[in-house]
């Protein structure tokens, strides 16, 4: 009798717009109010994406207004909850 091969299921996981943004802030690691590229790509990691650097890439470009590297805290950060919603991170 061969071994039985089983395949991983797939849960959805849903996030409400406050435990998304706080996915963000936890990964401020220098606690300067503001993520950096790689702060951000860390937390798309954690949001299990597949593609996490293209998903930080994509939010950096859309979402930090006055183009100074970072997702500061407040609007901006807002702006990638929002696009991390749009991106299918479930919003319950």
């Amino acid at each position: 009798m061969g071994r039985q091969v089983l395949q991983p299921k797939s849960v959805e996981i849903f996030y409400n717009q406050e435990q998304l943004k706080n996915i963000f802030e936890k990964h401020d690691t220098n606690k300067d109010g503001k993520l950096s590229m790689k702060e951000l790509k860390s937390a798309f990691q954690e949001l299990q994406s597949r593609f996490p650097r293209f998903r930080a890439e994509v939010a950096m470009r859309k979402c930090d207004k006055n183009n100074d590297g970072y997702i500061e805290f407040g609007k901006e950060l807002d702006a990638v909850v929002a696009y991390a919603k749009e991106c299918g991170y479930t919003i319950a």
